[in-house]
């Protein structure tokens, strides 16, 4: 049922001891049987004295005791140390000492010493005596075995059951595993084994408590470990692995519950971090709901506090400039070590160093190298760029002969670079400055080569110094001023070229008549788009197209304006259409000619209306209105269609009103074609009204007597028809 292994025992693990005899007992002096040492298997209990053996002992006592020595005290005994390496289980068992009996010394008047042992025994002879000494020897609590020291060989069975319920009844694992080990060598059969089985059981059961404290306390490894010692074929041995692994699925449940909310704070995601932690609450285990919870709220609290400095510290850093980034890398270092947000930190605070290493190059490469310099020099030692800040001042000075723009100065900046060595952390920098200084010595030699060629100003030495800069690449830093110098070159050489042909043409435009200033446009004309002196030529020949256009078509247009001023507006429109699209005076003819055909368009109406108006009828008068109403308003001849237009509309409010004696409807529809604005337009309105209120009288509502207090007498008042016998209204 349990484990049988031999184990040491601590308490069998003893040294066999040497045990000290104390003085011999008169029962020894007259032989009584040897003592097993305390701690035997069953102690052998010596058989009742009668009455006559005390008494004779008592007078030996008497007879020792008149020889006026006292007995020697008895010995120490040897202290008994533990050997480590001893394994034996064994108790000597120790038979008592009988020291050889000394010669009693020549008795001195024994009567007289022997008197107060003979009181004491007359005494204790009495009834009363034997009582009390009766009942002293029947409530003496009996010894209990001394277990540490058991010679458990030869120790019985329920010592060994008894032993071992002390040891389990101290809840240790040592004791437990004592417990099993004192009754393992039980046998099977034993008439003990039922009760000892139920032990075993409860003491696995306490093995599997012990181990569950230690998990609730947070040792899962110490509760694995306990748990395992669990003996087999126990009650108990059945749930070990079921419980260990609950155990680890607890632990690992709360782990990763655990590494989720670190990587939340980490994320910033503070929110879902409280949410997610509130979840150890419900893990199963006192360790991870109370200590580890409370921990982690607590980071939880810190890292809300430390995101509230990263907030602060990247508002500054978006508002650049150097000072808003050291005032960010400032406030990024309030952040403590131990803070989930301290890697954050750190990469900002490396990111913000690195913003001030670019400024500081940008401002380098504006030739501010001292700027440049106290710059780099404001970067924190947080930030481990220290060696940067070092290699970056070194290129710092080396641009100060760079800025001398000449090849003896850019050589020696080249020297100062090549410094750096290639264990450096900006090393690559370096070489790229001196690339870039070294194509700069080419690229300058270049153009010293070409402004020399240039300084001649003509065409062929022009074209070799644009030959010779071409050879710088844009790419480089020389290539912009080298295609400056080549655009200025060009356009020098193409004011060489077409100067005579726009000098040409002014001397053609001085004579001042129409085909000298036509041969001058020509000539000008030959300097083509995009050349340098194009705009110039352009400015020059619009110029003299105007004044040759002028010499020949103004008269055109001069007569034609004549023309019209007399009313003869088609013939004058047939002379301004000689003017030509593209002329310089099309424009001016062309307005001309549409005011002219308008006029014509509006006389015509006038024309077509009086005709239409001649017979006096009501369709006559209302087509003559409608044909005068389109005249332009703008035109010199509305104020005749508005004249005719008011005197036709009072005749046809004066047919109206003679149609409405028969019809009363087509009298309404006559005045309705009166037009806004005439002098009888508002009289037309309120008499087409009037008729339509005849025509459609309101209906009646019908009439409910109202409630009102009987001492007053409500008056109705009704609408009456209209009177056909009443004469017409009329503003005439």
């Amino acid at each position: 049922m349990i484990d049988r292994t031999p184990k040491q025992n601590r308490w069998l693990e003893l040294r066999s001891p040497k045990v000290a005899t104390p003085p011999p007992a008169i029962s020894d002096r007259v032989g009584s049987p040897p003592k097993l040492v305390r701690g035997s298997a069953e102690s052998i209990q010596p058989e009742r004295k009668s009455r006559k053996e005390r008494l004779k002992e008592l007078r030996m006592l008497l007879e020792s005791e008149s020889m006026n020595q006292p007995p020697s005290p008895p010995p120490e005994p040897e202290v008994v140390k533990p050997e480590p390496t001893v394994s034996s289980a064994l108790v000597t068992v120790v038979p008592p000492t009988v020291e050889p009996e000394t010669p009693s010394p020549k008795r001195n008047n024994p009567i007289m010493a022997s008197l107060p042992v003979l009181g004491l025994l007359l005494v204790l002879a009495t009834p009363p005596g034997v009582a009390y000494v009766a009942s002293t020897l029947l409530l003496r609590s009996p010894a209990l075995p001394n277990c540490p020291k058991i010679f458990w060989p030869l120790a019985s069975a329920s010592l060994r059951l008894y032993c071992a319920e002390m040891a389990a009844s101290k809840n240790t694992l040592d004791d437990f595993l004592l417990a099993f080990e004192l009754v393992s060598v039980l046998s099977e059969d034993h008439p003990l084994r039922p009760e000892i089985n139920r032990h075993i059981d409860q003491w696995s059961m306490g093995i599997l408590n012990l181990a569950e404290s230690k998990f609730q306390a947070g040792e899962l490894s110490e509760a694995i470990r306990i748990a395992k010692k669990t003996p087999p074929q126990t009650s108990a041995s059945a749930t070990v692995e079921q419980q260990i692994k609950q155990w680890q699925e607890i632990w690992k449940r709360a782990e990763g519950i655990y590494r989720k909310v670190e990587d939340l704070m980490r994320r910033e995601e503070f929110n879902l971090a409280f949410r997610e932690a509130t979840q150890l609450l419900n893990v199963g285990n006192n360790y991870w709901e109370t200590v580890r919870y409370q921990k982690l709220t607590d980071l939880l609290h810190i890292a809300r506090e430390d995101s509230q400095k990263l907030a602060e510290a990247r508002s500054l850093a978006n508002q650049g400039g150097v000072n808003n980034l050291l005032l960010a890398i400032k406030k990024l270092e309030e952040i403590s070590d131990d803070s989930y947000l301290q890697d954050q930190a750190k990469k900002e605070v490396s990111a913000l160093s690195k913003s001030m290493m670019t400024i500081a190059e940008d401002i380098l490469n504006q030739g501010q190298w001292q700027e440049a310099i106290a710059t780099v020099n404001k970067i924190p030692s947080s930030a481990n760029l220290t060696e940067e800040v070092k290699d970056f001042i070194v290129l710092a000075r080396a641009h100060v002969p760079a800025l001398l723009d000449t090849p003896e100065g850019l050589t020696d900046a080249i020297a100062q670079a090549g410094t750096i060595e290639r264990n450096r952390p900006l090393y690559w920098k370096a070489q790229q400055y001196i690339r870039g200084w070294q194509q700069e010595i080419a690229d300058l030699t270049i153009m010293n080569e070409a402004s020399r060629l240039a300084r001649s100003q003509t065409i062929p030495d022009l074209r070799a110094a644009i030959a010779k800069l071409q050879l710088i690449p844009v790419s480089h830093s020389r290539g912009s001023e080298a295609r400056k110098n080549i655009s200025q070159w060009n356009q020098k050489i193409e004011e060489i070229e077409d100067r005579p042909n726009l000098d040409m043409a002014e001397k053609l435009a001085s004579f001042g008549d129409v085909d000298s200033l036509k041969a001058a446009v020509e000539r000008a004309s030959q300097i083509g788009r995009g050349r340098a002196l194009y705009d110039e030529a352009q400015e020059r020949i619009n110029e003299w197209r105007a004044r040759s256009e002028r010499l020949e078509f103004q008269p055109v247009l001069d007569r034609a304006q004549e023309l019209a001023a007399q009313g003869d507006f088609a013939n004058a429109i047939a002379v301004a259409e000689q003017i030509r699209p593209g002329l310089l005076m099309y424009e001016q003819a062309r307005a001309d000619i549409n005011q002219w055909r308008s006029q014509l368009q509006d006389i015509q109406n006038l024309q077509n209306a009086e005709t239409s108006a001649i017979p006096g009828t009501i369709d006559g008068l209302i087509r003559g209105i409608q044909l005068a109403d389109r005249v332009s308003r703008s035109s010199s001849w509305r104020w005749r269609a508005d004249q005719l237009i008011n005197d036709w509309s009072q005749t046809l409010f004066t047919r109206g009103l003679d149609q409405a004696i028969y019809d009363i409807s087509g009298a309404i529809e006559t005045l309705k074609t009166i037009p806004p604005g005439t002098t009888v337009y508002n009289s037309a309105q309120a008499q087409i009204s009037d008729w339509q209120s005849w025509l459609n009288p309101a209906t009646p509502v019908p009439y409910e007597q109202p409630t009102v207090p009987r001492s007053v007498s409500p008056t109705i008042e009704f609408d009456q028809p209209p009177d056909l016998n009443k004469p017409i209204r009329s503003d005439n």
